[in-house]
């Protein structure tokens, strides 16, 4: 059995109700900190371009910049499968 947890103050305290029975023997370890891979080549990030009379005066919120990539993956599936428009 596994069951996960955090020390504060000096006592391991379990994310979720515990379940071990009062006096029940436990081996505690110490889980090693998560490696971080960082890339050693640096790659340009590309932003949905939107068409705008006045750049800068769209409201691109996230439901919105989520509605343009979608638009551009179907479209890019439209081209792979062949798809009439």
């Amino acid at each position: 059995m596994e069951i996960s947890g955090t020390v504060q103050n000096g006592v391991v305290v379990f994310d979720t109700p515990n379940p071990l029975p009062e006096g029940a023997a436990v081996t505690v370890t110490l889980r090693d900190a998560p490696t971080i891979h960082v890339s050693p080549v640096r790659k340009r990030v590309h932003l949905p371009m939107v068409a705008s009379d006045r750049p800068g005066t769209l409201d691109l919120t996230n439901d919105r910049i989520a509605e343009i990539l979608e638009a551009e993956d179907v479209e890019a599936l439209k081209g792979q499968w062949d798809v009439p428009s």
